[in-house]
């Protein structure tokens, strides 16, 4: 079901601070300028799919784009989800205490199982830490991730030369990608801005 984005009724904005608005319409008129896209109900997507069941309140998806290419190709979901706030104890604070991020979502043509990669950071890459767990660690030119999978074969095949050279290429060490059998998760544990969710749909654009 498609849904006006200009036309969102205040029940879908209404936790949103004025600032995080202006930011939400910013990001969608700039996607706008480079992509086609439509704002959908978040159970016409991925995500409930790619959810275990298990999945943490804390973390809740508010605004979902489909998104592709202008040539209608290259498709993609985008998410602006609330990281809600919590006191040192656990506590839920205030609606304006939650902080947004961008993740996005992708149906892959094969089914490669479960991986999950992320950049080291300096200080494992001294200790070593995990290094007995990266399926990859032989390949040298991708020595900087850590690379976790359920199939060696599955994983191997996703990670081809395009892939991880798109990977070594993000400009944010902060990424986590995870793929769960035909649908990979992308995105940034992070404060969203207008350059993040462009980062983050450039790369599921060519993932």
């Amino acid at each position: 079901m498609e849904l006006d984005f200009r036309k969102l009724n205040a029940a879908k904005l209404f936790e949103f601070s004025k600032e995080q608005e202006q930011l939400i319409f910013g990001i969608y008129d700039r996607l706008f300028g480079i992509y086609d896209l439509s704002v959908v109900a978040v159970e016409d997507s991925p995500f409930q799919a790619f959810d275990s069941g298990e999945g943490n309140s804390l973390f809740s998806p508010k605004i979902c784009y489909f998104i592709t290419d202008k040539n209608k190709e290259n498709p993609f979901y985008l998410f602006i989800v609330s990281k809600i706030g919590t006191t040192v104890k656990g506590v839920r604070t205030t609606a304006l205490y939650d902080s947004l991020q961008i993740w996005g979502m992708k149906l892959l043509n094969e089914n490669y199982g479960f991986i999950a990669i992320n950049r080291k950071k300096w200080a494992d890459r001294i200790a070593g830490i995990f290094n007995r767990f990266n399926i990859n660690f032989r390949d040298r030119e991708f020595n900087d991730f850590y690379v976790l999978g359920s199939d060696r074969l599955k994983t191997m095949a996703f990670l081809n030369e395009t892939r991880k050279e798109l990977i070594k290429a993000f400009p944010d060490d902060d990424f986590k990608l995870e793929i769960k059998n035909n649908i990979l998760n992308f995105g940034l544990p992070k404060n969203l801005t207008a350059d993040n969710a462009l980062q983050v749909a450039e790369f599921l654009k060519w993932v």
